[in-house]
Formats: C-alpha cells, structure tokens, sequence
C-alpha cells in the first residue's frame, strides 16, 4: 500500500478477483471514453461479466489499485504458454484519466517487475502509442527501451500514429 501524496488517501494495490470483473469493465469503458491511448473505442468493448471472470483468472498477473473501495487503475500480464516464448511477458496498463500523475503507473510498475523476478521472466514487453510521452517517461525511468515500431499501426481522424514497441530485460 502506498499514500496518495496529493490527497492523503490510501492507495491499495492487490490481486484483482473475479467479484473485481463488473467494476473492471465499466473501469476500462470509462479510460477508453477519456483517452486517445487505446486502439479500440468505448463502444468497442463488449466483453462480458463472464469473460472479464475467466480474464482475471487465466492471466499470469492482474493487479488492481483501489482508493476508498473504489478501482482506479489495472495492470496486466500476459505469459505465454508455448516453451520458446514463456521467458517473456506483455504488458498493459490502465488508469483513470482523474487518477493520472500521482503514482499509481510507478507503483504497479514495480509491483510488476518484483513478480517478473520472482517468477523467473526474462523479459517484460509492450507497446505504448508514439504521442503518449507520460507513460513512454515512466516506462524510461524504469530501464524499457524502444525496440521497434509498428508505423501507422493506429489511424485516427488526424492522422496515423506509430505503436513503439518497448521492452526490459530481468536477466542477461
């Protein structure tokens, strides 16, 4: 658990739990509604109680931040399970657009690269939009380097915008 240094509320990060899956959904519609970082619209998320459920249960590591009860943010890992691609993992994040800027993307960070390490992954992956400068920041400060991009990979009304593909090695 961490202090939110702003508001003086405590901020708890834990395992999320099936019971999280209907507040997760409305979670996520709302960040998608609010930011241009997503490559999928409000509207185009249609998952159901039922698949967030088995989501929750099925990924390495899903982790969400509450403050006062209330889920704010999530983070989650996905492993392969074919042997030549289990030493890595994907990663994503989601944070409440009210609840940007006060931590909670460095603490779930960390809280990720802890279990990284003890789950013996060698490599933490993903892909972040090019304009999306805070989280490219963070993912900086916390030793991810670009490794690629996939050019135009997302079209918008105002143009095109390049997926950068970023990545931190655990081990040598």
């Amino acid at each position: 658990m961490i202090k939110d240094l702003i508001s003086n509320k405590n901020i708890i990060i834990r395992d999320a739990e099936p019971k999280d899956a209907e507040e997760m959904i409305l979670m996520v519609k709302q960040v998608m509604s609010e930011s241009p970082f997503f490559p999928s619209t409000a509207d185009e998320f249609n998952i159901t109680v039922e698949q967030e459920e088995q989501y929750i249960l099925s990924t390495a590591l899903f982790l969400v931040a509450e403050i006062e009860g209330k889920i704010v943010g999530s983070a989650s890992l996905d492993r392969s399970s074919k042997s030549k691609l289990n030493h890595t993992v994907t990663f994503g994040i989601t944070i409440l657009k009210e609840y940007s800027g006060i931590g909670l993307g460095s603490s779930m960070m960390n809280n990720i690269i802890q279990w990284c390490e003890f789950n013996d992954v060698e490599k933490i992956e993903l892909e972040v939009f090019e304009n999306n400068i805070r989280a490219i920041g963070l993912y900086k400060k916390l030793g991810f380097t670009e490794e690629g991009r996939r050019k135009k990979a997302v079209k918008t009304d105002d143009g095109y915008i390049d997926m950068i593909i970023m990545g931190k090695f655990l081990k040598d």
